[in-house]
């Protein structure tokens, strides 16, 4: 036992040294994911260590949305690890060409499967196997084989061997010749020699032997069917043919075309695999891609999806068996938060200065205005770090060419250009030793900071006071002061938006009416100020929004006077109940009600809709802070705010009943005998 530890030593030293320098690395090189390359290693250590030993791969799932770096973590991994020889990346977004699955699954086939190998499945959102409400299987799905591959590592493959076919045709020739009269003994053609060299289109001197299957075919045989019958140099073919006759031959060779054809077992149980993916049902807020949103808000939402969460969503586009074959090691990617987005554009500007300095011997440095109009125009909160990077070209190296050459118009003698913004001017000062030698600038685009421009004009007035409607109400009748409000967007579809995050995390029956005043609120501020007369257009999403959330209140969760689950009936399974008249007229109704209880709150905290609607009609944005400050100058009435959202009533509220209760007791489990249902008898 201790000799093969000691055997083992030195290997495992220097795998454990590989793997923790891949973690520092990773670590270095992807920023704001330090937690998920500590599951990805961790969870690939077993396979890197102990791979012999498996009995099925290792499924790791990457979940994240788009540009967070699943796919170039994974491909990093494999270089560090020194396994690019490797591995097998296969893009199931593809469904046809050479990167789709079963194109590459011939160079995965062709390698040797009793080694280790990484395989990578990415965009795997892309081969739903269920459609539609009712999960209806998917016909011809074209990538079936991956999830034998992930079950057992082993998948039957067919592999269309060259030359297969016109093997085949051999067979076909062969025996019709011997139905022709052409007579074999021993593998040679004894008679019929000449309609057997006409037809094969051979030539053989008269004293020569003819050999019924021409050696030409040899190789074949040995391609198709040498290791199944231990076949592997052409005399091991030529030993076996030169006993046969013609039936014999063609009987061998149908044989041969038969294991030729049939599916071979690859076994990849020594296997890595990831399966990496992006999950819109999962990822709920991945359908905003304003450029305004808090990546830090992101990031916070984006860390309370579970793995429980996870399963629910690949539930709309795989079948739950499939959904097993997954596993459980899901390691869930957050949204990048602000900190990490301004640390990868600093080590991307970092980068590329040390290559400049590099070529030209120039030290390049940039002040703040440069990292910070990066950051402005280059950060998508749901696109991650791609837009980042063309924003870089955009406003910076686009322009580098520009004021490289200055240097040799101006046969400048300079060691340091720094660059620093002022506006839409791009500005390089070129110094030597400390001291200004000479300044260029250049005009740059800022497409996204053109839409921020505060415009302070009637559409800007108009939406603060719509804007601050809603924040209104979300202050005085639930209690939470707004993250942001924005009366100035770049998103060319809305003019501005509240964001409000509850600590809560249900509805109750008492707070059905407050919300659907709450999204009321911009309709009746507009009202309420500049009056029903002036009322604009643009209120249609606030009214369909308060619609749906009534009708998801009343038809599916029971808020109406009948708990009853309403629907359109579809099949003759469906045990909803279809007549809307009532439910619809309790909606209306809530719908009144609503915007009644919006009004009078409005008009009641007008001081505070007024003050919050003069500072974003100047200016763009409210911040929460900055919010909280005018409501305490504002506000009519002192209000605590719900922040911690944990016990609000419902837990302390059971804990009263059951101290007020005298008939409750304890319950304690027994566990020391079971009751037989068939007998009624207790069972020891």
């Amino acid at each position: 036992m201790k000799t093969k530890f000691i055997e083992a030593d030195e290997t495992f030293i220097e795998k454990q040294n590989t793997l923790e320098y891949a973690r520092c690395t990773l670590k270095q090189e992807f920023i704001g994911i330090d937690r998920i390359i500590d599951e990805v290693i961790d969870n690939v250590s077993s396979w890197f260590f102990l791979s012999d030993i498996q009995e099925k791969p290792v499924v790791i799932n990457l979940w994240g949305l788009t540009g967070v770096g699943k796919t170039s973590l994974v491909n990093r991994l494999v270089q560090l690890i020194d396994y690019e020889d490797a591995y097998f990346r296969f893009d199931l977004g593809e469904k046809e060409g050479s990167f789709s699955f079963r194109e590459s699954l011939d160079e995965l086939c062709e390698n040797d499967d009793s080694n280790p190998v990484i395989i990578a499945l990415d965009e795997v959102q892309h081969s739903k196997t269920v459609t539609g409400p009712f999960r209806e299987d998917i016909e011809n799905d074209k990538n079936r084989m991956i999830w034998e591959l992930l079950d057992s590592g082993k998948i039957h493959y067919i592999d269309w061997k060259r030359g297969l076919w016109g093997f085949e045709d051999t067979i076909v020739k062969l025996s019709s010749l011997h139905r022709a009269g052409v007579f074999v003994r021993n593998g040679l053609v004894v008679e019929g020699r000449e309609l057997y060299c006409k037809e094969m289109n051979e030539n053989f001197e008269e004293d020569e032997n003819v050999p019924f299957v021409p050696e030409s075919d040899y190789e074949k045989i040995i391609e198709f069917a040498g290791k199944t019958l231990n076949l592997h140099l052409l005399q091991d073919v030529r030993k076996i043919l030169m006993e046969f006759s013609a039936e014999d031959s063609i009987e061998f060779l149908h044989k041969i075309l038969r294991i030729g054809k049939k599916p071979s077992v690859k076994n990849f149980t020594k296997s890595l695999i990831f399966v990496m993916g992006n999950l819109d049902e999962a990822y709920t807020m991945s359908s905003n891609f304003s450029a305004d949103m808090d990546a830090d808000e992101f990031h916070r939402l984006s860390l309370k999806i579970t793995v429980p969460d996870i399963k629910q969503a690949l539930q709309n586009r795989f079948r739950n068996e499939q959904i097993a074959r997954l596993g459980n090691i899901h390691i869930i990617y957050p949204a990048l938060d602000r900190k990490s987005y301004i640390q990868i554009i600093r080590n991307e500007l970092e980068k590329y200065a040390s290559e400049l300095h590099k070529k030209f011997n120039i030290k390049i440095d940039f002040e703040q205005s440069v990292y910070d109009i990066i950051y402005s125009e280059g950060v998508y909160p749901t696109q991650g770090v791609r837009p980042i990077f063309t924003s870089i070209h955009q406003i910076l190296k686009s322009k580098l060419s520009l004021f490289l050459t200055e240097i040799m118009l101006k046969n400048l003698n300079v060691d340091k250009m720094f660059f620093s913004i002022e506006g839409k001017i791009l500005k390089c000062s070129y110094n030597l030793k400390k001291i200004l030698k000479h300044e260029k600038q250049v005009c740059i685009v800022t497409p996204l900071e053109d839409t921020r421009k505060n415009r302070k004009d009637d559409v800007q007035a108009i939406t603060a006071v719509h804007e601050s409607g809603h924040a209104t109400l979300a202050i005085v009748l639930l209690k939470t002061v707004p993250e942001v409000i924005y009366s100035v967007t770049s998103d060319s579809d809305s003019h501005g938006f509240v964001y409000s995050s509850f600590a809560w995390k249900y509805i109750s029956r008492k707070e059905i009416i407050p919300r659907a005043a709450m999204i009321l609120g911009g309709l009746v501020a507009e009202e309420l100020v500049f009056g029903k007369e002036n009322l604009t257009a643009g209120a249609n999403s606030d009214i369909t929004k308060a619609t749906s959330f009534l009708s998801n209140m009343f038809k599916f969760n029971g808020m109406g006077s009948t708990p009853l689950t309403h629907s359109i009936p579809q099949i003759a399974s469906d045990f909803t109940y279809h007549s809307y008249e009532g439910v619809e007229e309790e909606i209306k109704a809530a719908i009144q009600e609503a915007k009644q209880l919006a009004e009078k709150t409005l008009k009641n905290e007008k001081q505070l809709l007024l003050a919050l609607s003069d500072y974003l009609s100047d200016n763009r944005m409210l911040k929460k802070d900055d919010i909280k400050r005018i409501v305490n100058r504002s506000f009519t009435q002192k209000t605590n705010f719900i922040e911690n959202g944990e016990d609000l009533f419902y837990r302390n509220h059971l804990k009263s009943e059951v101290k007020k209760s005298e008939t409750i007791k304890p319950f304690l489990p027994q566990f020391n005998s079971a009751i037989s249902l068939n007998k009624g008898e207790e069972c020891a």
